[in-house]
């Protein structure tokens, strides 16, 4: 678990502004991703910056909820 925060902490960054924002985003973004995280990247973990590189290239196979994570990042 603590792996996986410290992927989503990395993920929004810039979100660090505001505590409770960010607080809420990664919530949110555990909690659509944490499955796809452990299924399809678990070898990258801790390493965030792998993580999310193993996430887009398994784009296509992520859940509805994951994928609309990276969009709503911009990302």
């Amino acid at each position: 678990m603590k792996k996986l925060t410290v992927f989503l902490a990395a993920f929004i960054g810039l979100a660090a502004v505001n505590p409770a924002v960010a607080r809420t985003a990664v919530d949110k973004q555990r909690a659509a991703c944490e499955r796809d995280s452990h299924k399809f990247c678990a070898a990258e973990e801790p390493d965030a910056i792998a993580v999310e590189k193993c996430l887009r290239a398994h784009a296509s196979q992520l859940s509805k909820a994951c994928r609309r994570q990276f969009m709503e990042k911009g990302r």
